[in-house]
């Protein structure tokens, strides 16, 4: 039996009768490897891989970043971002809801993760929104789909396994993701917007205003974010770190946040890490699977006969490109975003790059379209985050206002692919 078929169905099968997806990958990296080599050589990657995979030295940005994103939220940057955004637009149509992506983006320059900036954020946007009449279809959908630019908006873990997988730059990647995730927060409030104005029984108009010195006095409260931001992104933008430096440089400036935030507890800083842990082993279980599917793929020859199917193709490369970026769209709806990941760039990067296309744009689109899996059914994970926060609220419910960002991601990814010049305008000029 071809080993190819092996693997697929071991795959399918195992995630039918819901096995985690790090076992799954291992299962069948594992099961195709025997029948391609043999058990002694798959006993022996095995064996192997596993140490070599956990070892690398740019995994230690993935705890860090995600240390840091759990610190920051225990000395409430979440809060202070949110109350620092509904100051400047709350009073506008739509003005809570783009308060939320405001606020998103500014956690997310603090996480690295879209769960923990829509579950942060969510907490306190939902009660705002609800407060003040919004439908909770649109507030639920709102939340979700925002807390999507923790993927994007430095520090990116998805940017960093992305850089892993392909030995990509992770400093210029992380740099990549700061306009794209701008732009996307800016299609979102725009959308919003235009919603609002069309439909205003769905987002009334808050009643609720702010003095120019309200508004101001009120970028205090973000202080934390630009903190980070600044540490992480002007770090690595100026050269004076490495992004593994910065994430802990990072990690340890929320650390100090955490301290000096009035009523610390240190339950809550020891439940933060063992959150921070419980993350990482998650991920890494996850890598060490993809490491050894990659294996598979690289002595079975897959990539270099899908290269061939390209190269003797006649079609342009754009065809191929938008081929490749359709496919994502049904595996993210049964995979998470990292294990897509993993599962498809040892297949698809060979080709994209061999294509002309650059490999930290190509970084950036791979993560855009992650960001539609964690919010298309059925396995959407942003949208159970919701759920968690406010367990009475119908999960079709949440879906249903998420649809509606889908179509303004759409809308950010045609730009993104049109215009390569939004995610390599940061890192060219970082280069100098």
């Amino acid at each position: 039996m071809d080993s190819h078929l092996i693997v697929v169905a071991v795959f399918v099968l195992g995630i039918l009768v819901g096995l985690p997806v790090a076992f799954v990958l291992l299962i069948a990296a594992f099961a195709g490897l025997v029948a391609l080599r043999g058990l002694p050589v798959a006993m022996t990657a095995l064996s192997h891989m596993p140490y070599g995979k956990v070892t690398d030295l740019a995994l230690m940005t993935i705890p860090l970043f995600i240390l840091m994103g759990a610190f920051a939220t225990q000395a409430g940057v979440s809060a202070s971002a949110y109350q620092m955004a509904n100051r400047f637009v709350g009073h506008l149509r739509g003005g809570l809801a783009m308060a939320t992506v405001f606020a998103c983006a500014a956690f997310a320059a603090t996480s690295g993760s879209s769960v923990a900036t829509s579950a942060a954020v969510g907490k306190i946007a939902l009660k705002e929104m609800r407060r003040f009449g919004y439908d909770r279809s649109i507030s639920a959908g709102t939340i979700a789909s925002a807390g999507l630019l923790g993927i994007m908006i430095p520090p990116s873990i998805m940017l960093v396994v992305y850089g892993i997988i392909t030995q990509t730059d992770i400093g210029q990647l992380l740099i990549a993701g700061v306009l794209p995730g701008i732009l996307t927060g800016l299609v979102f409030c725009i959308g919003l917007y235009l919603l609002a104005r069309l439909r205003p029984d769905l987002m009334p108009r808050a009643d609720q205003r702010f003095s120019w010195g309200q508004r101001l006095s009120g970028l205090r409260d973000g202080w934390g974010v630009a903190v980070l931001f600044g540490v992480i992104v002007g770090g690595i933008y100026s050269g004076l770190f490495t992004a593994t430096e910065a994430a802990a440089i990072g990690a340890v400036a929320a650390f100090l946040m955490v301290l000096a935030r009035h009523g610390f507890q240190w339950r809550e800083l020891l439940a933060s890490g063992r959150d921070a842990a419980g993350s990482c082993a998650m991920i890494f279980l996850i890598l060490i699977g993809a490491g050894l599917l990659s294996q598979y793929i690289a002595l079975s020859g897959l990539a270099r006969l899908l290269g061939g199917i390209v190269a003797d193709s006649s079609l342009p490369a754009w065809v191929i490109l938008a081929i490749i970026l359709a496919a994502y769209i049904p595996l993210g709806m049964f995979l998470e975003p990292i294990s897509l990941c993993l599962i498809t760039l040892p297949i698809v990067f060979p080709t994209v790059t061999a294509l002309g296309y650059d490999p930290v744009w190509f970084g950036i689109i791979v993560v855009k379209m992650s960001e539609l899996a964690n919010i298309t059914p059925p396995l959407g994970v942003n949208v159970f985050v919701i759920k968690a926060v406010d367990p009475e609220m119908p999960i079709s419910a949440v879906f249903r206002g998420a649809g509606f960002f889908v179509l303004l991601e759409l809308v950010t990814l045609a730009l993104l692919v049109a215009l390569p010049e939004i995610s390599l305008l940061l890192p060219q000029l970082m280069l100098g």
